[in-house]
């Protein structure tokens, strides 16, 4: 962290002090006593510990943006904050990454998802999805907490790398399209199971074929690597 500039600095710890005050309005607020609450945190876990590599090795897919927008709705922000939280904690003992890089990446998740609480309820009239308000605050919701996440992840890389959005690639179509799909799919899922659990089930079995779809461009990126490598030891034998 020593050599980001004063102003990257401030913005990082900011969105770090944010997340800590939302953790702490979570702590106080949360209904404990949820056990599918603990089980989507498991669930949350595990699949932000095997997030996919993207085109680049700046980038990646995480299909647990599916387990939030299932707690967003089926419990609500407050708890949606909390398997957030989890997840990205059990990532961060895997993967073992800089403090400060996962303490802001907690901050730029929780913060869209209490302001997607928040426009929920503005929109839909209360936590409810049963109308066309409902739809309309699920869709309001979704956007916040996708172009959010997005939009301070992107300024941080502008602050620390110099990148612009498009030079970064934040707000290329085909991420927010994926992370929209993935929250909106497991959003729609919690409908479905607060209806019929079984036939949510239909609904969970295409995230296989989307996990398997999206770890396409860093298999081609590590093709093109080997390839590329493989070009370079010709050279050099015919060299020699």
């Amino acid at each position: 962290m020593n050599k980001l500039s004063s102003t990257a600095k401030i913005y990082i710890i900011s969105t770090i002090l944010i997340g800590l005050g939302l953790i702490g309005w979570m702590v106080v607020e949360l209904d404990w006593a949820k056990p599918g609450l603990y089980l989507l945190a498991v669930l949350g876990a595990v699949a932000q510990t095997l997030k996919v590599e993207g085109p680049d090795d700046r980038t990646n897919y995480s299909i647990a943006w599916f387990v939030y927008g299932f707690t967003f709705i089926a419990f609500g922000p407050v708890a949606a904050v909390f398997v957030v939280v989890v997840s990205h904690l059990v990532e961060w003992v895997w993967h073992k990454y800089p403090w400060y890089i996962q303490s802001f990446n907690i901050g730029a998740h929780i913060i869209p998802v209490s302001l997607s609480g928040l426009a929920f309820e503005f929109v839909s009239g209360g936590m409810k999805v049963s109308d066309l308000n409902g739809a309309l605050g699920l869709a309001s919701a979704s956007l916040i907490f996708v172009f959010g996440n997005h939009f301070l992840v992107g300024v941080v890389v502008k602050l620390a790398r110099g990148q612009s959005f498009a030079e970064s690639g934040v707000f290329g179509l085909f991420t927010l399209f994926l992370d929209f799909t993935v929250l909106t799919m497991g959003a729609v899922t919690a409908l479905i199971w607060s209806q019929n659990p079984f036939a949510s089930v239909l609904n969970i079995l295409p995230l296989y074929l989307l996990y398997h779809a999206i770890r396409v461009p860093a298999l081609k990126r590590q093709l093109e690597e080997m390839k590329n490598t493989s070009a370079q030891q010709r050279l050099a034998a015919n060299g020699d």
